[in-house]
């Protein structure tokens, strides 16, 4: 999905360059008003206001409404996986990269202190994909070595190891 919307901002930036610069102003100066009549409560809410504002390029507003209902989810001992998921889909797309692998990382381990292997194994192939990427082949080894000692377990869902086989190629 990420790449898709990066390669049709691509293309409307080689189209009409004066309506990409147009486009870029205008996401600078979005806000949450612009994407909720009333202020969020719940992290279903603060969810909603970031797809809303992700999908309309205002990444900073989702990136800060994502997080925001990941604290929440945490705060109330539910792994944050769509929140962080999404926060992770707006840094990548703001090629905040080391920002994305942090996130992660913290999803990775507050999946393991649940002892949630389905999660945790999907979380490490996609961080071992993204510290690939941006040339971490050290930290890419390390969540290896524990997504290898996961699958070991026999634990996972043939539908997670078809996700896992398919991100680490």
């Amino acid at each position: 999905m990420t790449r898709l919307l990066i390669t049709t901002i691509a293309l409307v930036a080689a189209a009409n360059t004066a309506s990409a610069q147009s486009l870029t102003t205008e996401v600078r100066n979005a806000t949450r008003s612009e994407f909720t009549a009333t202020a969020p409560v719940t992290a279903e809410e603060h969810m909603q206001v970031a797809r809303r504002a992700a999908s309309s390029g205002a990444y900073d507003v989702a990136r800060r409404e994502y997080r925001i209902a990941a604290v929440l989810q945490r705060e109330s001992g539910q792994l944050a996986t769509e929140a962080t998921y999404g926060l992770i889909q707006v840094l990548y797309a703001q090629a905040a990269n080391d920002e994305a692998v942090f996130e992660l990382d913290h999803l990775a381990l507050d999946a393991a202190k649940q002892a949630d292997f389905e999660t945790e194994a999907r979380v490490r192939a996609d961080a071992i994909w993204l510290k690939a990427e941006a040339g971490d082949m050290k930290g890419a080894r390390k969540d290896a070595r524990r997504l290898n000692a996961i699958v070991r377990t026999g634990a996972l869902s043939a539908g997670t190891q078809e996700y896992v086989t398919a991100r680490v190629r």
